[in-house]
């Protein structure tokens, strides 16, 4: 089998990144993700797992997490409020993990899109 002229070896698995645009779920409102901490800690995994049962559990499609080693000033937020100028999202979600998730609820909800913090335990 060949894709995009690599050899795979039938009966491997090749892994594949799927851009969100390719993903035709049109009856299902998009959303953003957003988590902070170091990205090798299980907080930062369970946070991602969290926020993808919670958006599948509400109908909605998880398009995008956006990480930060600390909340609410780094990079991720920076490509997260970038993002929310320029695309049609329905809203970010948040876990509930500390102090800081309010703080960052207010800070995305000032760009104009609802944030909404979703409790650790359900």
């Amino acid at each position: 089998m060949t894709i995009r002229d690599r050899v795979v070896p039938v009966g491997q698995t090749l892994r594949v990144h799927v851009l969100s645009g390719a993903v035709k779920n049109v009856g299902k409102p998009r959303v953003y993700g957003y988590v902070w901490g170091p990205t090798d800690s299980t907080v930062h995994s369970e946070n991602q797992d969290l926020l993808t049962a919670w958006t599948f559990e509400q109908g909605w499609l998880l398009s995008k997490v956006f990480h930060d080693d600390h909340p609410g000033f780094g990079p991720g937020m920076t490509q997260l409020l970038e993002a929310l100028r320029t695309t049609d999202v329905h809203a970010v979600v948040v876990p509930i993990r500390d102090r800081y998730a309010r703080a960052i609820a207010r800070r995305i909800e000032r760009s104009g899109t609802s944030c909404l913090v979703v409790p650790q335990n359900r």
